[in-house]
């Protein structure tokens, strides 16, 4: 398997494990500062709140987990908690988590050749200890070297405003349509994780989950008003693109992308770019990073969250229809 794929694969485990913690924790802490629930059951908040300090160690333990398997979840998550006292971040828990999962690789063949009678301990004991013990002293240099820059950018990430986060969010909505649940989503995502995972309410999350929703929903759209445009099979799968799209999952928008490639890419791309500026225009903002539209009455004007989804499908939609049909026309000529 190619290392840099097992690179991407290890740290998207460890995401896939860490945000229901966020959206759990993002959600509650919303739910206890609305309505009664703000003077009566303040309990939602705290859960939240303590929530929100497991995201680097489950997701340091998984990365470490999805090297090592087992043994490594100890480490891994010493060192997803180190990250977070020592300000280290999202950064520190990532470098953290393949610490402790190449450290504890290292330890299966440093004691490989212990005699059978001690095979027993090495999981209760052998493992855990060694493996926290050298983690620990590897994420003080990390801690070290990583916490000016972790805590710089997680600052400037949440106090964007004006000009600065209105291209930030052009940037993120154009990358969150680019490659559609691979490495480049990816990234986008993570900054607007970035920008929630504390508790805070995020515009520039906000935008990123809109430009994430519009490539399933425009095509599920397009499809829709288009039926002649599309094959059989392709109108049955556009119509669970109204599912994932709604849901902001963004990868039911890929087959269609590579059948039809720049007619559909390009259209969709514009059209989160838009999604993600108009967000940012109406001051949307959300406590958790996923969820779609089922976490619409937690945002602050949730309304403006409508409208710029719907202008971006619509935008993108018009935009599919014109390339298109310059691609058939060039087809007839050719």
């Amino acid at each position: 398997m190619n290392e840099r794929f097992k690179i991407y694969k290890h740290v998207m485990n460890g995401f896939s494990y860490m945000i229901p913690f966020v959206v759990a924790g993002g959600l509650l802490i919303a739910m206890s500062s609305y309505g009664l629930l703000q003077n009566t059951f303040p309990y939602l908040g705290e859960v939240g709140e303590l929530l929100l300090t497991y995201t680097f160690p489950v997701l340091a333990g998984f990365i470490a987990f999805s090297i090592a398997d087992r043994p490594g979840i100890a480490p891994g998550v010493a060192a997803g908690a180190l990250a977070f006292i020592g300000n280290s971040g999202f950064i520190g828990a990532i470098l953290g988590g393949f610490l402790a999962g190449y450290t504890m690789e290292l330890l299966k063949i440093v004691f490989k050749r212990l005699p059978r009678s001690l095979n027993s301990m090495k999981p209760i004991l052998i493992f855990p200890f060694f493996g926290v013990l050298i983690t620990a002293l590897f994420m003080l240099g990390v801690n070290f070297v990583i916490s000016p820059f972790s805590i710089w950018l997680e600052e400037t990430i949440i106090h964007l405003e004006g000009v600065p986060l209105l291209l930030t969010a052009l940037i993120l909505g154009a990358l969150m349509a680019v490659d559609m649940g691979g490495p480049i989503n990816k990234m986008a995502y993570m900054i607007g994780v970035i920008s929630v995972v504390h508790g805070h309410q995020s515009i520039l999350m906000a935008a990123i989950m809109a430009a994430g929703m519009i490539p399933p929903l425009a095509i599920a759209l397009s499809v829709f008003l288009f039926k002649r445009d599309y094959t059989e099979a392709e109108r049955a799968l556009g119509k669970n693109n109204w599912i994932t799209g709604i849901s902001f999952i963004t990868e039911g928008a890929i087959p269609f992308v590579k059948t039809y490639q720049h007619k559909i890419h390009l259209p969709i791309v514009i059209g989160s770019m838009l999604a993600a500026m108009l967000v940012t225009v109406f001051e949307t903002s959300v406590p958790a990073p996923h969820g779609g539209l089922f976490v619409i009455f937690f945002m602050s004007s949730w309304w403006g969250f409508l409208i710029s989804l719907s202008a971006g499908m619509v935008l993108s939609v018009l935009l599919m229809k014109v390339t298109k049909m310059l691609g058939d026309k060039n087809n007839e000529t050719a």
